[in-house]
């Protein structure tokens, strides 16, 4: 949050996943409103185009254990990112 918050970062959309969860249906039609979703798990950061033929590997990265989308989430232009990864956020930040 504070890095985001150094930088000009048009941010669309923020859930706070553990305030408003969002279950499969809700998350599936969340992520399908952008052009690329990108899911940080640990270290790698995996990319996908949301399309009916990704559907359930996007909804496997992007659920967690409780069967809601994780945290953080969010929507900045045409893209969704869904968890952390100091890589991941310094390329959205420019750090």
């Amino acid at each position: 949050q504070e890095a985001l918050e150094k930088v000009k970062v048009d941010i669309k959309t923020e859930v706070n996943a553990r305030k408003t969860p969002m279950e499969s249906k809700e998350a599936w039609d969340f992520l399908t409103e952008n052009e690329k979703v990108l899911i940080a798990r640990g270290k790698k950061v995996i990319e996908f185009s949301p399309s009916a033929e990704h559907k359930e590997e996007i909804l496997k990265q992007s659920l967690g254990r409780s069967g809601t989308l994780r945290a953080p989430t969010l929507k900045i232009g045409t893209t969704s990112y869904v968890g952390f990864n100091v890589d991941m956020y310094e390329k959205i930040t420019g750090s």
